[in-house]
């Protein structure tokens, strides 16, 4: 393994110093404003080597996310204040959010500066809550982490319609139903103009017992920029609880023009010609007090007015206990992209952590894992690697189509 340096100890002992004040479920982080104070954090630090030089990472050139486990090669933390400023003579309640994010790629010593890192403030927002006759409804106004649906094993958010704007959220109507809306009129740093982006979602549809349909509409207006275009975006989703002590959640998502990021804005220059459809399953279970997991399936199909292109996700990572303080956990991903007109590229990632942890759940954190992680790609998908890339032939692994990597990394949130 790479030398361990002084920077890397430094930082992981601060995420050590937090493991006191760590949950044992994960949870997105919500405030209603009735605390004077709340202070939440998300965590996450290691070190590795891949064949004797520095960590390096897989993922498949045209897919959009990478099975996580033994294979994240930053050092990334979320911490938020959450903080009550008044209470209204009718039990009304204004509140503040501000998060700040440091993120630092592995190899490089964490200074969280460009171009090897960044300090950003993903949330501030102000709030009102408790609002006499809303039923939990709030209102609120900033930058907000917003509805965010995500798969954890690969870190993809399939449905984040975040950004900078306003918004009235979770108004009940009648029968457990509830609608929201937004107005956007940034995403993020990314962004490379803005766009008024308009979400509309209605929730609470009950299926079946245990079963809840929600869906989301998103518009994107046409920005004042030259071949500018409108767009929208829609997405249904069901989630069945209580399935084998977890939940399940299948989701269909259909997008055009600059809708095609699928609650986010994608790009503001394409036009109706532009397409894309998602199919996505993701099963998270904890069937006994051992043995627990999370499984994922994608389908997603691009339109151009040039190309096309499929991408096909498939992965599992089950977790089994043999005590309060040790999980043997596993990861197997496969991904599979299709271009028009171009080889099929197939990527296959597999992982193995013996891993310290304080509970036996699934979602139970903090977690110090000591993992093993092989890759195998095929001969595209070394083609249309990037310069350098560690699937590419000028990569750490040259002309091989193999890479393995060992190391330690520590996961927790609070």
């Amino acid at each position: 393994m790479q030398k361990i340096t002084k920077s890397t100890l430094m930082t992981a002992g601060i995420l050590i110093g937090t493991i006191g004040s760590a949950t044992s479920a994960y949870a997105d982080y919500g405030y209603d404003g009735s605390d004077a104070f709340a202070f939440h954090g998300y965590l996450r630090a290691g070190a590795g080597s891949s064949e004797g030089g520095p960590q390096v990472c897989y993922q498949l050139p045209g897919a959009q996310s990478k099975y996580r486990l033994g294979n994240e090669c930053n050092q990334y933390s979320e911490l938020e204040a959450d903080v009550h400023l008044a209470t209204f003579g009718n039990g009304m309640m204004l509140s503040g959010v501000a998060m700040a994010s440091l993120y630092n790629e592995l190899n490089h010593s964490p200074t969280f500066n460009s171009p090897h890192g960044n300090i950003r403030l993903p949330q501030s927002y102000l709030q009102l809550t408790h609002i006499p006759g809303w039923d939990g409804a709030r209102v609120w106004a900033g930058r907000i982490y917003y509805e965010r649906n995500d798969i954890h094993i690969n870190d993809f958010f399939y449905s984040a319609p975040s950004g900078l704007g306003a918004g009235v959220e979770d108004v009940s109507i009648g029968n457990g139903l509830k609608v929201s809306y937004a107005l956007f009129r940034e995403d993020g740093i990314s962004q490379p103009a803005y766009a008024s982006r308009h979400d509309f979602q209605l929730n609470g549809i009950q299926t079946n017992p245990g079963g809840v349909l929600k869906f989301d509409l998103s518009y994107i207006q046409k920005a004042d920029i030259p071949n500018s275009h409108n767009g929208w975006s829609l997405t249904a989703q069901h989630t069945q609880s209580d399935v084998l002590g977890g939940k399940n959640k299948m989701a269909i998502q259909y997008g055009s023009g600059p809708g095609t990021g699928l609650g986010e804005t994608g790009d503001l220059t394409s036009d109706s010609r532009t397409k894309r459809l998602r199919l996505l399953e993701s099963f998270d279970w904890q069937a006994t007090k051992n043995f627990g997991g999370q499984l994922a399936a994608i389908y997603e199909h691009d339109t151009t007015p040039t190309d096309s292109q499929n991408w096909v996700s498939f992965g599992v990572r089950p977790v089994y206990a043999f005590s309060d303080h040790f999980k043997l956990v596993t990861e197997a991903g496969y991904d599979r992209v299709t271009p028009s007109g171009a080889p099929t590229r197939t990527l296959t990632k597999f992982t193995i952590a013996p891993t310290l942890a304080l509970a036996r759940s699934f979602w139970s954190r903090p977690e110090l894992r000591f993992f093993y992680t092989y890759a195998h790609w095929n001969q595209a998908a070394q083609a249309a690697a990037a310069p350098n890339d560690p699937l590419s032939t000028t990569g750490i692994f040259g002309s091989s189509r193999t890479g393995s990597t060992i190391g330690v990394q520590l996961e927790t949130w609070w």
